[in-house]
């Protein structure tokens, strides 16, 4: 297992940033232009959708705890059906740092061991967009703008 922490500060409450982690149209903006969506219920699916509908199966998952403005454990899957193996678990966790700011971290733990420059970059990418998006209302640029 490899695990990478990503961490940062963001002028926002937890429960601003808790909205922004599990509102489909906020995720859109940051989420590398998915929309996440579940019910936020642990057990319950996780499914992240472009405007044309679900993507590909890599991008499914379960959510494993949900605390409000605290606490969002998920996993994603690989495969088809019920034969699904986890491929990653995400750990997002909000601590109040100060009024209005909010330290939110973020943990991947990846099944697969070896180093992974891309998927390490858009997972940097993704907590990035989240701060500006919330403290400016605005998503990164995309790299084409």
């Amino acid at each position: 297992m490899r695990t990478r922490t990503f961490t940062l500060y963001i002028a926002a409450t937890p429960e601003q940033v808790w909205h922004a982690l599990t509102d489909p149209a906020l995720t859109r903006r940051y989420y590398l232009g998915l929309a996440v969506d579940s019910t936020w219920d642990e057990g319950a699916p996780i499914v992240f959708r472009t405007d044309q509908g679900p993507v590909a199966d890599a991008l499914f998952g379960e959510i494993l705890h949900a605390a409000p403005a605290r606490h969002l454990i998920h996993n994603l899957l690989t495969g088809v059906g019920p034969e699904r193996d986890p491929h990653c678990w995400l750990t997002w966790t909000l601590t109040p740092a100060d009024v209005h700011l909010t330290r939110v971290t973020l943990t991947c733990d990846d099944v697969d061991r070896a180093d992974d420059p891309e998927r390490d970059d858009a997972w940097s990418r993704i907590v990035s967009g989240l701060k500006t998006v919330l403290e400016t209302g605005a998503p990164l640029p995309s790299g084409s703008d």
